[in-house]
């Protein structure tokens, strides 16, 4: 019997749970700030503030009408189940804080119509906004080269980047950092 056959597929299996393991570290580590001039994200807060993305009614929802907020944007899809998981969290976590000078907003990387439908499901009440490629594209310039979600960028009130994080948050650790970054 030819052992080559055998040798590729136990190589098939090394590299598979190789980047098993990698996925699963990569979703389950600590957000960490991102370091000044280290982010490999490729535009600034100004392009982002520019970007507009239809809601579900299908009216255009420039991000800049939240500028001067700590704003919190996480690109997710009605199909990926971390970023249903995390979808109270962001939804408790604005309710606490949009006093205090905080925006949350979802930009789904789907269609109006399967956003209204999740909606039923799942309620939130910070806004959905929808752009089945453009909102992957916005992602992936913010710093998301493998285009994962969800992914969640963080800027503070003056425009900075403070974070951007692949993977879910959990409510602990979306709440420290905006409660580091917000006004007492």
């Amino acid at each position: 019997m030819n052992k080559a056959p055998l040798w590729v597929l136990a190589g098939v299996i090394l590299a598979l749970a190789g980047v098993s393991i990698w996925l699963d570290r990569a979703f389950r580590e600590p957000a960490a700030p991102v370091a000044p001039n280290t982010t490999s994200a490729t535009i600034g807060f100004p392009t982002v503030a520019a970007t507009a993305f239809p809601d579900v009614e299908g009216r255009p929802q420039s991000l800049g009408q939240w500028q001067g907020k700590l704003l919190v944007v996480n690109f997710w899809a009605t199909w990926c189940a971390p970023c249903r998981e995390e979808m109270p969290i962001f939804d408790a976590i604005h309710q606490k804080y949009s006093a205090k000078n905080v925006q949350i907003v979802g930009i789904a990387a789907d269609t109006a119509s399967k956003v209204t439908e999740f909606q039923k499901s799942t309620p939130v009440r910070y806004p959905l906004l929808v752009g089945p490629t453009d909102a992957m594209e916005l992602s992936k310039r913010l710093g998301n080269r493998i285009g994962v979600l969800p992914h969640t960028v963080i800027f503070s009130a003056d425009g900075k980047l403070l974070l951007a994080k692949l993977g879910p948050f959990t409510k602990v650790e979306l709440e420290s950092i905006i409660a580091e970054n917000t006004v007492k």
